[in-house]
């Protein structure tokens, strides 16, 4: 007995030692700290997966990030990283937002849900509250929805949705609102699909060039028209190269300055973030790495599948917008998985984005 108690001990010591030498972060690329983190997610394991940023219409300093346990369901968390809400809604994967701004509602939220092989939508109030739609949930026939983000193309709202499989879907949402939550209905309609040549994950839209930006976990990123009109023709735009980008390809989000838009990827091989211009060819930026900041009693941020940008002032904390990414490693003591909180303005200085 003893020493069956000894094996196992060794066991979870070695388990141990083999999660802490997978994180070994690149030298030489810009390093930036958290300011804060957020509680945990309700699920033990690997749960916590992707972030979307909901600036309120009435306080930025009261804005949210709506983020997925994929696990159990939706959570919320305040600018200080404590929960707001939880709606189990099943296991949720990725998560995206646009504004609508029209009477009681704010915004609206889609998810993936491989509980329900379907896209579950979520309206938001103006105060931040989320409810889940349930009567208008949109059956993909999708055998596992992973990947999501949408689009406001001017007119209507649409979500990308794809499959572990390669198979991507465009939909596009007739949203009917109405003072109450009760008389509003969202019709979908599919409009596009294709296949990729292997597994997909994040993907974001830039809405005002209608592009999808797409990432393929094994070979990198690419865009794509979002008009389902377009026929469908991948273009290169962060190739997966073992040093800049190392699979898997996993998060991504837009990151907008007067002159420029970027896009920051989750190169998940090498617990880095990449940042690439994207008007053509492409330019690569640099990378970053978000390491632990010691006198805040924060870690870091490793293997990260999700992450979110929003740019503008939020709080004195987050003076120029906010970057949330999801953690795979919640260590320090270890603990469930989280969302790491970065000042946006930390990124732009190190990188010199413009």
């Amino acid at each position: 007995m003893k020493f069956m108690t000894s094996f196992i001990l060794c066991l979870a010591l070695l388990s141990a030692c083999s999660t802490s030498t997978q994180i070994v972060k690149p030298s030489g690329m810009l390093s930036v700290r958290p300011e804060l983190e957020t509680d945990e997610v309700l699920s033990a394991g690997d749960a916590a997966d992707d972030p979307a940023i909901w600036i309120s219409p009435n306080d930025p300093s009261q804005s949210l990030i709506f983020a997925t346990d994929k696990r159990a369901g939706l959570f919320s968390f305040d600018l200080q990283g404590r929960v707001v809400q939880r709606i189990l809604a099943g296991r949720l994967n990725n998560v995206d937002l646009r504004t609508l701004n029209e009477g009681p509602f704010s915004a609206l939220v889609a998810a993936s849900n491989r509980s329900t092989d379907s896209i579950s939508l979520f309206l938001v109030d103006q105060a931040g509250q989320a409810t889940w739609m349930k009567v208008d949930e949109i059956a993909t026939g999708l055998d596992d929805p992973y990947g999501l983000c949408m689009h406001d193309d001017g007119t209507n709202l649409q979500v990308f949705v794809n499959d572990s499989d390669g198979r991507y879907q465009q939909w596009l949402l007739d949203v009917s609102l109405s003072a109450s939550r009760e008389n509003v209905s969202i019709g979908s309609t599919l409009v596009r699909e294709w296949t990729v040549a292997d597994q997909p994950e994040g993907c974001a839209v830039d809405d005002a060039e209608k592009t999808l930006y797409l990432g393929i976990e094994s070979s990198g990123v690419y865009s794509v028209s979002a008009d389902p009109s377009v026929p469908v023709v991948l273009d290169t735009v962060l190739p997966v190269d073992g040093d800049r980008v190392v699979a898997d390809v996993e998060g991504m989000d837009l990151y907008r300055t007067d002159q420029q838009t970027f896009l920051i990827v989750s190169s998940q091989g090498n617990h880095s973030f990449a940042v690439v211009d994207v008007e053509p060819p492409y330019r690569y930026i640099g990378s970053f790495t978000v390491d632990p900041d010691i006198e805040r009693g924060v870690d870091g941020a490793e293997e990260t599948d999700g992450l979110a940008v929003a740019n503008g002032w939020l709080t004195s904390q987050f003076s120029e917008g906010l970057l949330v990414v999801q953690d795979g490693y919640n260590t320090e003591p270890t603990r469930r998985q989280n969302f790491k909180y970065v000042s946006i303005k930390d990124v732009t200085e190190g990188l010199g984005l413009k």
